[in-house]
């Protein structure tokens, strides 16, 4: 399964839930009809129309470079060297020679008298077969370089055949009383392993027969043949054309394909843009995209608001809910089996057997569907066959528009010929009129003075004719004189009416725009002075509730200290690793702190209250001896 297939499933899922839900159709009607205006999707492929010619020649050329290939051409290369006559395992005709020529390799007679001559060496031939002739290193060239020339096509064709530019950029905003949502996106995507190219049969069938003659380029260059030359130095141009190259038809023509493809220098195909765009939005395409919007939405406020646990947690609980409802209707149906099985007054047994003789029967229509289904397996096979014999009638019938461009060619000139018979023809009749035109003048003549009486009686009532017609016509003119002069006054009073009111509107613009000048001035003033104001009263509220937050902070310090000084006289707390991290440590000076000022302002107060103490006490002993100095006094 490809990306896209699993991609698609993913949204039919997500679809199949959301689909009829009244929430969700809402939420995607209220994005897909906001700012249509401002909604773009822009798609550009490539279609690619590819030239024949060097096909087509290469096609035919690779007949004659497989049977040159077939012929694996060959030399004998011989090697000889001179060794030990124990050595010796073959004795050809070379060795008798090069031993009728060198007598110093017999040494020594032998002493038995016999006529056998025992040399001490012999020259051994050993011949070997080499593949590596010019003919065959040419092949090996010619199809490395046909394999270059054709993937370097083929690769820039797929390339652009199978590139994909798209341009989307959707802005939405949603209000209501208790949500606002803005959504901008744009999604700009560039690929050249687009599966689904422009559709064209002609470039598909073309680049089929590409793509076999590459296979049998590189089949070529595979065989044992072109293995072995391989392991030779390749030949560079030019092309030495040796006897094989020039008289051997494969050869020949196998030199006539390099010349091909060596002198062609086009790029063998052409291009076109094909854009394609969707603005404004098919309601379809706005309700996906709207479904789209609305789940990056959910999945942004579900990280934003921290909710991951609640939903997995209701989700659990809803599938909870499904797999019950689910396992309800199964015992909802096996109910239902039981009471037809008592209503039909069978056992359960009985009614068991019956519904696997149904299912015996469903199986049966089964096979029957599976028999079908290979019917209609066959008749699509059949259909490719087809397909594939129609892509052949296909290049039969563009081989037959060529010969048929011929044919024209050939009516083009029967007709040149047909052109110039005519206009020997057509100077024969002019001939034949122009004696037909002599021998009629006189008659001519002889009517032309008949008639030239009737004529001037014509010409005469003519001009009679004409002079009334031509008094009437300038009655006529005065007439329509009067009438002209009469339009032009009125139509010159219009204009200067017209003229009059330009000038106006012209005052009036220019008031209208000398008051709109004065109102804009006026609001801008007013909205520097609401700005200072506002900045004013900002930083005093800012400043009150900086001053406010750090009173509290203080208090809340001197609340745990003294908690906690609380908890230490009651024996509640000792020293312990609880306040050993930098924060509880750093919050625990604070509460120091803060106690510390406590102490130091509660030291004072108390300081006083002693003194008002001790002073009041002094006071009253004071008192209490004058009384007592004053009644001794007295006695």
């Amino acid at each position: 399964m490809s990306r896209l297939d699993i991609y698609y499933r993913a949204f039919k899922e997500y679809r199949r839930e959301t689909v009829d839900e009244a929430v969700c159709e809402k939420d995607r009607k209220a994005l897909a009809l906001s700012n249509l205006d401002r909604d773009v999707l822009e798609a550009t492929k490539y279609l690619c129309s590819i030239r024949e010619d060097w096909i087509v020649a290469i096609e035919e050329g690779l007949e004659y470079v497989e049977k040159a290939v077939a012929e694996e051409r060959q030399f004998i290369r011989t090697n000889g060297e001179v060794v030990p006559i124990e050595k010796v395992k073959k004795i050809s005709k070379d060795s008798v020679e090069h031993l009728a020529k060198h007598s110093d390799l017999i040494t020594h007679i032998p002493e038995d008298g016999s006529n056998d001559i025992i040399p001490d060496k012999l020259y051994m031939v050993e011949k070997l077969s080499d593949y590596a002739v010019y003919e065959n290193r040419f092949l090996y060239m010619l199809l490395c370089y046909l394999n270059d020339f054709i993937n370097f096509r083929l690769e820039k064709i797929e390339a652009l055949r199978h590139s994909y530019d798209g341009n989307m950029r959707i802005f939405k905003e949603v209000e209501t009383k208790k949500r606002m949502l803005t959504i901008k996106a744009t999604v700009t995507e560039s690929r050249t392993d687009n599966p689904y190219p422009v559709v064209d049969e002609k470039s598909t069938g073309l680049i089929q027969r590409i793509k076999d003659c590459q296979s049998i380029v590189n089949a070529l260059l595979n065989t044992d043949l072109m293995v072995q030359v391989a392991k030779t130095p390749m030949i560079k141009p030019p092309i030495t054309k040796t006897n094989v190259l020039k008289m051997n038809n494969n050869f020949k023509r196998a030199l006539a394909l390099y010349d091909y493809v060596a002198t062609y220098k086009d790029d063998g195909y052409t291009y076109e843009e094909v854009h394609s765009d969707f603005t404004p939005f098919a309601e379809n395409v706005a309700d996906e995209l709207a479904e789209a919007a609305n789940l990056v939405a959910f999945i942004a406020y579900k990280f934003g608001n921290g909710i991951d646990e609640l939903l997995d947690g209701a989700y659990e609980i809803e599938n909870q809910r499904r797999k019950e409802l689910e396992e309800q209707k199964l015992l909802d149906k096996i109910k239902k089996l039981r009471k037809r099985a008592l209503e039909s007054g069978k056992t359960m047994e009985e009614y068991m057997v019956l519904l696997e003789e149904r299912n015996r029967s469903l199986e049966r229509d089964s096979e029957e569907l599976q028999v079908i289904r290979q019917e209609v397996e066959t008749l699509n096979r059949k259909i490719d066959v087809f397909n594939m014999e129609r892509i052949e009638l296909n290049r039969r019938m563009t081989e037959l528009q060529g010969v048929i461009e011929e044919k024209e060619q050939e009516i083009v000139m029967l007709n040149q010929k047909y052109l110039e018979d005519m206009a020997a023809a057509k100077a024969e009749h002019e001939l034949a009129v122009q004696n037909l035109n002599a021998e009629h003048f006189g008659e001519i003549q002889s009517i032309t003075e008949s008639h030239r009486e009737d004529l001037a009686n014509a010409q005469a009532e003519y001009e009679e004719r004409t002079r009334a017609l031509t008094e009437a016509h300038e009655a006529r003119e005065s007439e329509l004189g009067g009438q002209m002069r009469e339009l032009t006054e009125r139509w010159n009073a219009v204009k200067d009416d017209l003229s009059r009111r330009d000038e106006a509107l012209a005052a009036r613009e220019a008031v209208f725009d000398d008051e709109k000048q004065k109102v804009v001035d006026e609001c801008e003033r007013k909205m520097r002075g609401l700005e200072k104001s506002c900045e004013g009263e900002l930083a005093a509220r800012q400043k009150a509730c900086d001053d406010e937050v750090e009173q509290w902070r203080k208090e809340n310090s001197f609340i745990r200290a003294e908690l906690d000084g609380m908890r230490i006289a009651q024996g509640l707390m000792t020293p312990s690793t609880d306040y050993s991290s930098r924060e509880r440590f750093v919050e625990l000076e604070r509460e120091f702190e803060a106690f510390q000022r406590f102490f130091k302002g509660q030291w004072k107060i108390t300081k006083k209250e002693i003194k008002r103490e001790v002073y009041a006490e002094s006071r009253a002993k004071t008192k209490q001896e004058d009384n007592s100095d004053s009644a001794n006094t007295e006695l």
